[in-house]
């Protein structure tokens, strides 16, 4: 009795552009595969941190995603997708923090779209209380969604004023020009920031002194080119405000918004306008179905195939392994191969990822026609239970033979027999403590 899936053919076209299994990240010289979704995390961890509030985090993280997906192979000449730096994107893995998770896993495959493709989007710190257009940053990456606009929310925050003095003789070695003792504005762009600079040394560009002073002196010293130069006998002070280039997606201004009572999309509706976020071009986003103890997320306009059959998945697996978890299941249901792929950096064969409290379920109409949703459920569910059971690291055999031992799952698994071996020889509830204590020598 096979649930259908409401989606035009359209729209399941469209749910990932160019995706891959998993991507390249240079992370401290050695190159590491990681899917999307934890990319993402990472990213919002480095960018912008687990202090921020909920909505906040979940547009940082649409804006994340849809960089890494307009943004792959950025690296692609010297072997990976991207470095952790903030060429690419500042990524921390370090930070594991329950709030960041929850905001990628609430927007999991949502990008902002404009006119049927992945936007252009960019995000900085603080615009100083107008964001800048991209033209104006740079030239030929002009976008209508990407304008200079007063920004009230970033100016509601507290201010972000910013003072540096930088003494000649360093300034002028960092800019190659000798001799240096006088600098001045002398064009600003629409939005106010710096674009040209006279000095008694001849015309500076405003990004060329940007670019070599954070090179050479450290990225601190001149936070934006929103800013007034004095020049002084024995430096050049240097007063603005915000912090980085002010395009797109400002996070203070982001985190006033949502502190005040806006949700993810409205905020991104403000930096981004003329865009849409979604899985697809289309904008379809998550809904979420409650069922007692655990919830069901599908698509926009898609049934949750899996509804009928999770409660008791979650119940049954309590029942059969004794064990419990301190957490909400949650299933993710996802109709389209790569979609799943991006969330999860799994191959398209398998069934079903777990991780922590979320079932990632793959194609869950499919397997229900099949006759396997329920089974496959029941084999997450334990999982599930495992997972939040386990103090110490155990091998991949042992966690998925228990899953299938518990679960009656396929007999002629090898990890199952292994498990079954333990069983017979130390007991069943031995082997559960097994998940305390750590297999036996």
């Amino acid at each position: 009795m096979g649930l259908r899936l409401r989606l035009p053919l359209a729209a399941l076209a469209a749910l990932s552009l160019g995706s891959a299994q998993t991507l390249a990240v240079r992370m401290g010289g050695e190159t590491r595969r990681v899917s999307v979704e934890t990319c993402v995390e990472w990213a919002v961890a480095g960018e912008m941190g687990a202090a921020a509030h909920p909505e906040a985090l979940k547009a940082m993280a649409v804006v994340a995603r849809t960089w890494v997906r307009s943004n792959r192979g950025r690296h692609r000449t010297e072997g990976f997708d991207f470095c952790q730096t903030t060429h690419c994107q500042r990524l921390d893995p370090s930070v594991r923090s329950p709030a960041i998770r929850r905001a990628v896993e609430d927007t999991a495959g949502v990008i902002l779209w404009r006119r049927g493709r992945p936007a252009a989007v960019f995000h900085s710190a603080d615009c100083g209380g107008r964001t800048a257009s991209a033209g104006e940053i740079w030239p030929g990456l002009a976008r209508p969604y990407l304008p200079s606009r007063e920004d009230p929310w970033c100016s509601r925050s507290a201010p972000g004023g910013w003072r540096t003095e930088i003494p000649w003789p360093r300034l002028a070695a960092a800019l190659g020009l000798p001799g240096l003792r006088f600098l001045a504005v002398e064009r600003r762009s629409p939005s106010g920031r710096v674009l040209s600079l006279r000095s008694d040394r001849g015309p500076v560009d405003a990004e060329t002194l940007h670019l070599r002073v954070g090179r050479a002196l450290g990225w601190s010293l001149l936070r934006s080119r929103f800013y007034e130069v004095e020049s002084r006998p024995l430096f050049a002070v240097f007063s603005g405000k915000g912090e980085g280039h002010g395009v797109g997606l400002c996070q203070k201004g982001a985190m006033e918004m949502a502190q005040s009572g806006a949700d993810f999309r409205e905020i991104l509706a403000f930096y981004f306008p003329g865009t849409t976020p979604g899985v697809s071009a289309r904008g379809l986003l998550w809904q979420r179905f409650s069922a007692g103890t655990l919830d069901v997320d599908t698509l926009e306009g898609a049934p949750p195939a899996s509804l009928p059959f999770a409660p008791a998945a979650w119940e049954e697996a309590r029942r059969r392994s004794g064990l419990d978890a301190p957490c909400r299941p949650r299933v993710r249901e996802y109709p389209e191969t790569a979609l799943f792929r991006d969330a999860t950096g799994a191959g398209g064969r398998l069934a079903a990822v777990t991780r922590g409290c979320s079932i990632h379920l793959h194609a869950p109409a499919r397997l229900a026609a099949q006759g396997r949703l329920g089974p496959v459920l029941l084999h997450e569910m334990m999982h599930v239970l495992i997972e939040a059971n386990r103090r110490v690291p155990l091998p991949e055999w042992f966690e998925e033979g228990l899953a299938e031992y518990l679960s009656g799952g396929s007999t002629r698994a090898a990890g199952r027999a292994r498990v079954e071996a333990l069983v017979r020889r130390y007991g069943r509830a031995s082997v559960l403590d097994f998940l305390k204590t750590g297999l036996p020598q």
